[in-house]
């Protein structure tokens, strides 16, 4: 089953960091990964993406072609990616940077990833809530496989993060940890 998603947002806002901690979620579930970061030459404020593909061989090609997850946390980040999503696809979206379109061939999510990541006194976060509303949406992974990767990942911020992806997990409608890890990768 292939899978590509696409997390796109602007330096600074952590859009690697959510790509590498999927790839690895993914990857300690025993699939075939593929991980691509793109960025500006800018540290902060230029174009990121990171593009998450889950393979069926290692011969399959390992870039997107059409988006079926797509996260934006910037209007540019939406705008750049938004044309490759296809029937189907889910797009999830920080309803405080990102201003969407009607698109009746993909369910759109509005998330209040900033807004909760300032409540927790972090802006910085915001791509960890996010991070634990597509884990919760999607259900790629149990909560506590999540936490075990951004605690080896994180360091001195893993108790910020946790707190975030937590939030995000909850905003995603799961309060434990009810998804088994043998589940699918995704739900429908």
């Amino acid at each position: 089953m292939r899978k590509e998603i696409v997390i796109a947002g602007f330096g600074g806002q952590g859009i690697q960091r959510i790509g590498k901690t999927l790839a690895k979620v993914l990857d300690s579930r025993g699939l075939l990964v593929s991980l691509r970061s793109s960025y500006g030459p800018e540290v902060y404020g230029g174009a990121s993406s990171s593009q998450v593909v889950v393979k069926n061989s290692l011969e399959d090609w390992p870039e997107v072609l059409m988006v079926d997850i797509l996260v934006a946390m910037s209007q540019e980040g939406y705008n750049a990616w938004i044309s490759k999503t296809s029937l189907g696809s889910k797009v999830f979206f920080d309803v405080d940077m990102v201003k969407t379109v009607p698109l009746p061939h993909a369910h759109q999510y509005s998330i209040p990833a900033t807004k909760v990541a300032d409540k927790l006194g972090h802006r910085i976060v915001a791509n960890m809530v996010m991070l634990g509303v597509l884990s919760a949406v999607i259900g790629f992974s149990s909560l506590e496989t999540l936490v075990g990767v951004i605690k080896k990942e994180a360091g001195k911020f893993s108790e910020v993060n946790l707190k975030a992806v937590k939030e995000g997990y909850k905003l995603g409608g799961v309060d434990e940890m009810p998804i088994a890890d043998n589940a699918l990768p995704w739900r429908g």
